[in-house]
């Protein structure tokens, strides 16, 4: 029987005398070198090429979620809001992202509510949105409790 060991080393002193020290947040092994003393990840990670982030930008930009892309390509909220922020001037304005709404045809609109709480459970807000269904355009929107005044808020827009 050949059994295949892997020997590491410390990153800042090349030194073999390491302890296993648990896990990090995202499950990687990490390390205590009793030479030096230094604390570090055993296997790092492979960093996204920049093909794959260009990629994901780019599915970001097709109005994919923040959520979807990272169960998708495995990258971390963070990470994704990192490259967006770097790249933000460089994306088009809003108004030509949008596809353009066809004169003769009416909107088919969504409407949906969703309630959140304020410090308590009693206090209820609710979010009504109105959405245009072909271009998921957010045509209209209200905050408040679940009234027919809140409503008319919502409806206003909608109807003038």
């Amino acid at each position: 029987m050949i059994i295949e060991t892997e020997v590491y080393s410390c990153r800042k002193c090349q030194s073999e005398d390491l302890v296993k020290n648990g896990t990090n947040a995202s499950g990687s092994s990490q390390y205590h070198c009793k030479a030096c003393c230094a604390y570090g990840v055993l296997e790092r990670k492979e960093r996204a090429t920049e093909e794959k982030k260009e990629l994901i930008i780019n599915v970001y930009q097709e109005r994919s979620s923040m959520r979807g892309i990272e169960r998708t390509f495995g990258v971390s909220r963070r990470t994704l809001s990192a490259w967006l922020k770097e790249q933000a001037n460089d994306f088009p304005p809003l108004e030509e992202t949008l596809q353009p709404v066809e004169c003769k045809k009416i909107p088919v609109l969504d409407v949906d509510e969703l309630w959140s709480f304020f410090f308590r459970s009693k206090d209820k807000v609710w979010l009504w949105i109105a959405m245009n269904r072909e271009t998921r355009e957010i045509v209209a929107s209200a905050c408040g409790d679940r009234t027919e005044n809140t409503c008319r808020i919502l409806w206003d827009p909608i109807c003038l």
